[in-house]
Formats: structure tokens, C-alpha cells, sequence
């Protein structure tokens, strides 16, 4: 015969089963509370990129060639020449290329009475001034030019450089000898010209007209001897009908080759021989 559990037994066993149901509902709540389904994070966002503007590049114009510079290029000129070469390589390139050239004057002091000198300067005012003067020469007639062909020209004005074997632009460091005299100076060989054809303007042609300036003391003062001028002449190369800024030529072998660079004259000035200030200027 088999036995039942009895009445409060079974009541007892449905309050655990209820107690036991209700902890595991309690238990399932504080997991899902405890272990939430995480968000998705939200994209990031790329900074924009802003691309940097381009700058146009001017590029800018090759510095002015010097005396140095154009010395070398009549030299290349003067040998290619000489050995019945063809023009050095690179040389009409140069056409339309700014420079500057300082020409000495005055080195050795004063101009003397009678001297027919392009450039000079003299005391004034018993040493209150200094007048200076400069004058290009006309080469419009010369046989030289006469040579180029290309004409007719309506002028030539053309400054030589003086002692084109030095590179630098002062005054020569040796000085004549009192007791032996000056010797003859050399031929001057390398030369400066600006070309007006026929029909072009005279405004720029100086034609018999000098540069000139003063340099005057203070009331009272006199001026101290100065070591010699700066004529300063600024512009750009020329060219010749081939192209190129230098033509050469020699009446023989063992004579060197005279050559002139053909430019366009822009601006001219005097200076002191040693420094950057400027007596006078004048622009084309």
C-alpha cells in the first residue's frame, strides 16, 4: 500500500517551487539588466581635407652681368674669333640680358690743360667743388662700324673699358713712374656701343651733350683730394644681325682682335670711386 505525502507537505512543496521560480525570474532580470546589448558606435566622421592653394611661381630674372661677366664673354668672343672658330655656344643667349658696369675715372687725379679726355673731373671754386664730366665717343663714322654693315646708323655712342685685363673696377694700383714718365697706354680693345638706326628716336642719343655733376663743400670748406669716379652705365645686351652681342675683328694675325658689345643704355650715374652713393643719375 503505498503512501502520499500529506496535505501540509504538498503546500510546502509548491511554496519552494513557487519561491524557486521566482528567484530564477529575479536572477534571469539582474543578468539581462547587468549585460546590455551594447549600442553600435555612430562612424567617424574624416576630417575634410582642404587641399593647399598653389602659389603660381614667378621666376625671377637673372641678376645683371658684371664687368668681370662681360669681360669673359668678349674673351671667348676674342679667341673664337682669333682661331676662325665659330661663336662660343651660349653666346646669343646673352642678347636682352641685364648689366651694370662701373668705369673708372679720374684715377690719377684731376684732368690736366688740353686734355681730351671722355671722362674727367676738375677743382673748382679754389677746392669747393668738384665738377665731373663724361662724354660718349662718336663712333658712328669709324671704320670699324663701317664693317658691321647693317647700317645705315643715324649714331653710335661707345665708352671703351678701360685696361680690360683687370676684373675689378677700381683703380689700378700701380702708378707712373715720375722719373721714367708715362709710357704709351695700350690700344683700348674692348669696347661698349649703343646703336640708333636711321629712323629711330634721337631722345637717348647724347650726341655732344656730357653728363655732368657737382660735389660742392660746406661754406668755408674745401673738398679733399677724391681717389677717382664711377661712370656707372646700366642696360641691357643688344645683338648684331647674327644674333649674338660681341662682334670682333683684327687687321692681322698678331694684332689683338678689337670687340664691341652691343647694348641698349637705360641708366648712367656717377659715383665715388669706393662707395654706393650716387652723385646724379639719369634714366632713359
Amino acid at each position: 500500500m503505498s503512501s502520499s505525502p500529506s496535505n501540509p507537505n504538498r503546500l510546502r512543496l509548491i511554496l519552494a517551487a513557487v519561491v524557486f521560480v521566482m528567484i530564477l525570474g529575479a536572477v534571469g532580470v539582474m543578468l539581462l539588466r547587468g549585460d546590455p546589448t551594447p549600442e553600435e558606435p555612430e562612424p567617424a566622421v574624416e576630417p575634410e581635407v582642404v587641399e593647399p592653394v598653389q602659389t603660381p611661381t614667378i621666376p625671377l630674372p637673372p641678376p645683371a652681368l658684371t664687368r668681370a661677366e662681360l669681360l669673359d664673354m668678349v674673351d671667348q668672343a676674342t679667341a673664337a674669333y682669333a682661331a676662325g672658330e665659330p661663336a662660343p655656344e651660349g653666346e646669343a643667349d646673352l642678347a636682352g640680358r641685364n648689366f651694370r658696369i662701373r668705369i673708372p675715372f679720374g684715377c690719377f687725379g684731376p684732368r690736366q690743360a688740353g686734355s681730351d679726355a671722355w671722362a674727367w673731373w676738375e677743382y673748382a671754386d679754389e677746392g669747393a667743388t668738384i665738377r665731373l664730366s663724361a662724354t660718349p665717343e662718336n663712333w658712328t663714322e669709324t671704320g670699324f662700324v663701317a664693317q658691321l654693315g647693317g647700317g645705315p646708323y643715324d649714331a653710335v655712342e661707345g665708352f671703351w673699358i678701360p685696361r680690360p685685363w683687370m676684373t675689378g673696377d677700381g683703380c689700378p694700383p700701380i702708378r707712373v713712374d715720375p722719373l721714367g714718365g708715362a709710357p704709351a697706354a695700350s690700344p683700348q680693345t674692348v669696347g661698349l656701343a649703343a646703336f640708333f638706326e636711321a629712323d629711330s628716336s634721337r631722345v637717348n642719343q647724347r650726341g655732344d651733350r656730357p653728363w655732368q655733376a657737382a660735389i660742392r663743400a660746406e661754406e668755408g670748406e674745401t673738398l679733399e683730394r677724391p681717389t677717382g669716379f664711377h661712370l656707372i652705365i646700366e642696360g641691357r645686351l643688344g645683338a648684331f644681325s647674327d644674333g649674338r652681342p660681341v662682334r670682333c675683328q683684327s687687321a692681322g694675325p698678331d694684332q689683338r682682335p678689337l670687340c664691341v658689345i652691343r647694348i641698349r643704355r637705360e641708366y648712367v650715374a656717377f659715383a665715388p670711386i669706393g662707395s654706393d652713393e650716387i652723385i646724379q643719375e639719369w634714366r632713359s
